[in-house]
């Protein structure tokens, strides 16, 4: 471990000094066994040593906290603390609590604890998101769905360097720690990790190649990523392009897209993807509603200006459901293996008349939607809507039917569909087993249906007459 700037001393008044080997800075040596406690707010600064006109003076300089009325000088015995004090960064706004006296001209605080101000660590970033979070056990009959609210708390010390700790209020509170770099680049080491990684870099150009990124999840060797594009506006969205790791089964240069919002961060946590594309787990989908800064909110979601900023919504009137979808290779599900679809790779949920779309590999996704409307209605049958998406796509569904989505890439081998009723009062459950006996799946015409003595029913539970 590197050594300290502030080499120290220990006397009760003395005018001794002790520098580090470059000669940079040095701590003055006084101090005080009396004189109340304290706690005084201002700016961390480099001043002279305090020296009398008559004393040998040294040419270091020493960190101060400049106040509105005083400029007092500091001194520890305290070890970590004059650690800290060597990665401060002037300028830093910060509460300084101990004991305060005065030695000569100068007035000092013998340190006990700093407090700074944790938007003066991160100016370039929120401290506080509010994120929905949607648990894969909440698409059950019970709902496991909550705000879960992100901060910026107290400085920590991790290998010598600053930074802020992140938390939250579900699970474990403590999911790591940030600092800003001199770029515009904010830095992230997870809990339980000593290992830096790079989470934004809000001044990147176009083209420019990123390392070692960090992108959410489980803890990797980091991502290699280059800046894509950069939208218009403000915020401006960063589109990441990320090559696969080697060992993960794909062509090489396969790759896929992540997306940051400047100032704000990713768009579902404030350390990245909830599910990184190369780590599948089944913990849920996370969206981003707003983001504070100072205690100011600064940004809304295209969610968060539907719902809330605490997603303001009524349970008993809104539901969301999610689409069963299955995978197929071929032309014609009718004719191949049919699998269920991996929530970690995609999940479509209704809630009310919204029809959400969310797929985590990060390609260009095309999605076909087929309406298929009530039988009285039969100059509106089989009409359709189509287009690309990338990462997550609403639609608003206003018509009562029969739904087939059918999603495709050039990549894949495959396809995915699924088929669901919509009508005003939501999408009509499955039959339960004991209402239904003993039933089974068969295909017909591509679709998954549920067959039951004499009758047939969608997946959905729609009788199909």
């Amino acid at each position: 471990m590197r050594k300290s700037f502030f080499t120290l001393v220990l006397a009760i008044v003395s005018s001794a000094w002790m520098t580090n080997e470059a000669g940079n800075w040095c701590m003055p040596s006084v101090r005080t066994l009396t004189n109340p406690w304290i706690e005084v707010s201002g700016t961390f600064q480099a001043e002279g040593f305090p020296c009398e006109p008559d004393e040998v003076c040294p040419t270091c300089l020493t960190i101060v906290l400049a106040t509105s009325d005083k400029t007092y000088y500091l001194v520890t015995d305290d070890g970590q603390l004059i650690e800290y004090l060597d990665t401060i960064q002037l300028g830093t706004k910060a509460t300084v609590s101990g004991v305060p006296f005065t030695h000569g001209s100068y007035d000092y605080i013998q340190v006990s604890h700093i407090e700074t101000d944790r938007t003066s660590q991160l100016p370039s970033l929120c401290d506080e998101w509010n994120v929905w979070y949607e648990s894969f056990e909440s698409f059950g009959p019970i709902s496991f769905d909550k705000v879960v609210k992100y901060k910026l708390t107290t400085d920590t010390l991790i290998n010598g360097q600053q930074y802020v700790k992140l938390t939250s209020d579900k699970d474990s509170p403590y999911l790591g720690a940030m600092r800003e770099g001199n770029n515009r680049d904010i830095y992230y080491v997870p809990a339980g990790s000593t290992n830096e990684f790079l989470l934004y870099a809000f001044n990147a150009q176009v083209g420019e190649v990123l390392n070692d990124l960090y992108l959410g999840g489980f803890e990797e060797n980091g991502y290699s990523g280059r800046v894509e594009a950069i939208s218009d506006g403000s915020p401006r969205l960063f589109t990441i392009r990320v090559l696969y790791p080697d060992g993960m089964g794909v062509e090489p240069g396969e790759s896929f897209s992540v997306t940051w919002i400047e100032g704000v961060g990713s768009p579902e946590t404030p350390y990245g993807l909830a599910v990184v594309p190369t780590v599948p787990a089944d913990i849920g989908v996370y969206t981003l509603l707003c983001a504070y800064k100072n205690g100011e909110q600064v940004y809304t979601s295209a969610m968060g200006e539907q719902y809330g900023c605490e997603y303001n919504y009524n349970p008993d009137t809104t539901h969301t459901d999610t689409i069963p979808l299955f995978s197929y290779t071929g032309d014609d599900p009718g004719s191949s293996t049919v699998d269920p679809v991996d929530p970690n790779q995609v999940v479509v949920t209704l809630k009310g008349d919204e029809l959400t779309i969310r797929e985590n590999s990060g390609v260009d996704v095309t999605y076909s939607l087929r309406h298929n409307a009530p039988s009285q209605m039969p100059a509106r049958s089989h009409t359709s809507a189509s287009d690309t998406f990338r990462n997550e796509i609403t639609l608003q569904i206003t018509e009562s039917g029969e739904y087939q989505l059918l999603l495709t890439n050039p990549s894949w081998d495959y396809s995915i569909y699924g088929t669901f009723f919509y009508s005003p009062q939501g999408i009509d459950q499955t039959p339960s087993e004991e209402e239904m006996g003993e039933a089974r799946k068969i295909l017909h015409n591509g679709c998954l249906l549920i067959r039951l003595g004499n009758k047939t029913y969608t997946i959905t539970g729609q009788e199909v007459k």
